[in-house]
């Protein structure tokens, strides 16, 4: 079969690969488009390496993915068909652990990584495959893990009806998670992102205000929409350490501060502790999304999903992620 394997550091090419085996407990699945993640572009420049991984090199990339069920391993006991229309988790959890029997699945001790998504198949556990509702297209199905990530964001970022939001970046994250901010009740929203494309789409799904950081006053703009007090919640979704600690001033009194980024191992923030004190400010983050994916699924066909993505047959994966990493367009999107 065709895949996007990644041969080493900054080197991807699509390529013939063994087809993954399926195991008696997963289902195999016919990929129908695999989505382009930040997180696919830190391991293609060597910035992350998955904790499963050994090394980057002969590795298929992608983990978001829908598509469509070819073979259903003789142990599955739930109900899934040849033939269904469904998207997909990377990460199989066991569900016995401490961790996930304490409602922190997402450190799961005994966890299971699923084949490469960036692929024409790839197989799955059980409890990572996700039947897809008749109104959600197999591209909009695509975002169903981004979209989960986005929803255990809004859950740490403490959003009552009628507050206040601001988001820094309008990425596929930042886009999702203000669209959820939006249904969660933020009344005052405003959105910083240097790309006028990124701008004015955040501007169509809702914003209140968009701001390009590196030429307007970012401060003044905060000031004016929240009259000088700051924002009740503030997203950090650009995936830069400088603005996580840009950020800590636009939070309000008694406000919530939430990293959704993956940033360097190695990097570090100073947080003025008085300030945090005298401010009564909460600074949160976010790992991946444990238990969301049914939340996200069921929420799915609310949001507007279409004009984000943009995509690439197989044969034009290495564009895609030179789109990507140039700023054009917002989430790419494989089609095998």
């Amino acid at each position: 079969m065709k895949a996007v394997v990644l041969r080493k550091v900054r080197e991807v090419e699509v390529r013939d690969v063994p087809e993954p085996e399926m195991a008696p407990d997963q289902i195999k699945v016919k990929v129908a488009y695999a989505g382009l993640c930040g997180s696919d572009i830190e391991i293609y420049e060597g910035r992350f390496v998955p904790p499963d991984w050994t090394s980057v090199e002969g590795h298929v990339m992608g983990h978001e993915a829908s598509g469509t069920i070819t073979a259903i391993g003789k142990d599955i006991r739930g109900k899934f068909a040849v033939g269904q229309r469904v998207a997909m988790n990377f990460r199989s959890t066991c569900g016995a652990c401490y961790y996930c029997t304490n409602g922190m699945e997402h450190f799961c001790e005994q966890l299971r990584m699923n084949s490469g998504a960036m692929a024409e198949t790839a197989v799955y556990y059980e409890n990572c495959v996700f039947p897809l509702p008749d109104e959600v297209p197999m591209d909009v199905g695509a975002f169903l893990e981004p979209v989960s990530v986005a929803v255990h964001a809004i859950d740490k970022a403490n959003i009552r009806p009628g507050g206040s939001v601001m988001i820094t970046g309008a990425g596929p994250i930042g886009l999702l998670i203000m669209q959820l901010a939006l249904r969660a009740g933020a009344a005052k929203l405003l959105v910083s992102e240097p790309l006028a494309d990124k701008r004015k789409l955040a501007q169509d799904l809702g914003a209140d205000v968009v701001v390009d950081p590196l030429h307007e006053d970012l401060a003044a703009a905060v000031k004016k929409l929240t009259g000088g007090r700051g924002f009740d919640t503030v997203m950090e979704a650009s995936g830069k350490v400088a603005v996580c600690k840009q950020i800590i001033p636009f939070a309000h009194a008694c406000g919530t501060i939430v990293w959704c980024g993956v940033y360097p191992a190695t990097s570090e923030v100073a947080v003025p502790p008085y300030y945090m004190y005298d401010q009564e400010l909460t600074i949160r983050s976010i790992r991946i999304s444990p238990y969301t994916f049914p939340r996200a699924l069921a929420i799915l066909s609310k949001l507007t999903l279409k004009p984000l993505l943009t995509a690439y047959p197989m044969k034009d994966a290495l564009q895609a992620f030179a789109d990507h990493m140039a700023g054009r367009g917002v989430k790419m999107m494989i089609q095998p």
